[in-house]
């Protein structure tokens, strides 16, 4: 490789860092966003709703890196032809597949990145995600009860709290267990700590008191204690249906009819056929832009149109996958249209750019 193509290359990483940087705070407001309801109904802590937001983020990488590789290819390309460095490489001899050599290559490893993401990192996140958020819905609830509100869990548990001291920290405790038909027992605490014990929640009560009313006889036992521990026995957690983000390539491209029902079929094929597809947008778009900005000569006049016209063309075919995808749901005949949309403009950028030809230098 040689000089120049380091130099291209080196400035096209460090562009490429500082789009996926700038980037990088929307999407993780995007990805916040979906999770709000959890921080306002569920009280969750801070750490538990990082732990949701980053299991969100590999989703969103295969539109996020394409456009963070179109950002550094149009910034460093409109840099060197403002700065001339474009003319003296041409005036060098240089052809215009050489010049875009460094985008393309640094389009392959991000095409390579986005295709591993695609295939194995978001579906894992993503069921990760959705696991998490189970466990919180069905288990972890019982740590998050908001103060002043009667909380069931269960059927026959109801838990009440007068302040919460700190994460799953409270004060002021009543809780009520029906499990037994012949029982009821009532506890009062000062205070208490939630807690998961082996999967199974756990109230650790201090300073309280322990009721127990035989519903048969009415007969009334109390017991004084400096700490009781309580186990919140829960019904086990119904098996949830998978979602197709979730699901392995494999099975989105061979569903099983009796699990996903025959309506959703097409629906699991195109989300299959998307995945492989969108490996192939970062080369789609840096061949487009690469196109836009190289072919036709460049001067220092002028310039604003190209880029905006190479961004407009890129944005477009990342909007087109999404609606290829939606259309290949209701017409599975169509599914060779998500992988033109990315292959076609790899080949004709690639194959214009190729016929600039190599230029004779300048005689000195």
């Amino acid at each position: 490789m040689r000089q120049t193509d380091l130099y291209v290359l080196r400035r096209l990483l460090v562009a490429l860092g500082a789009a996926a940087g700038a980037l990088a705070p929307l999407l993780l407001l995007a990805t916040a966003l979906r999770f709000v309801d959890d921080i306002v109904e569920r009280g969750i802590a801070i750490e538990m709703f990082a732990a949701l937001v980053m299991l969100a983020l590999p989703y969103l990488a295969s539109v996020g890196l394409p456009l963070a590789l179109l950002i550094s290819v149009l910034l460093v390309y409109v840099r060197m032809a403002s700065d001339s460095e474009v003319i003296v490489m041409r005036a060098a001899g240089v052809s215009d597949l050489r010049l875009a050599a460094p985008a393309l290559l640094l389009g392959l490893v991000v095409m390579a990145i986005v295709t591993w993401n695609a295939l194995v990192l978001a579906p894992a996140s993503e069921r990760e995600l959705r696991d998490l958020q189970s466990i919180l819905r069905d288990r972890f609830s019982v740590l998050f009860v908001r103060p002043g509100v009667f909380r069931q869990i269960g059927r026959d548990m109801t838990l009440f709290v007068q302040d919460g001291v700190g994460t799953s920290e409270y004060s002021g405790i009543l809780l009520q267990d029906d499990r037994n038909p012949d029982r009821r027992i009532t506890y009062l605490a000062e205070r208490g700590t939630a807690t998961i014990a082996d999967g199974v929640p756990t109230l650790v009560a201090f300073n309280g008191s322990r009721q127990e009313i035989d519903r048969k006889s009415g007969r009334l036992t109390l017991i004084y204690f400096d700490r009781n521990t309580i186990e919140l026995n829960l019904p086990a957690i119904p098996k949830r249906s998978r979602s197709r983000r979730e699901r392995s390539l494999g099975e989105l491209l061979n569903p099983s009819v009796e699990e996903v029902g025959q309506a959703n079929v097409a629906k699991h094929k195109a989300e299959g056929h998307f995945r492989l597809a969108s490996g192939l947008m970062p080369g789609a778009v840096t061949a487009v832009a690469l196109a836009c900005l190289l072919l036709g000569g460049i001067n220092r006049r002028g310039q604003s149109f190209r880029p905006a016209l190479a961004g407009a063309l890129a944005f477009g075919l990342l909007v087109g996958a999404f609606a290829v995808k939606a259309a290949v749901a209701k017409l599975p005949a169509l599914a060779g249209l998500q992988y033109a949309i990315g292959a076609v403009p790899i080949l004709v950028g690639f194959a214009l750019l190729a016929m600039g030809g190599r230029r004779r230098p300048l005689p000195v």
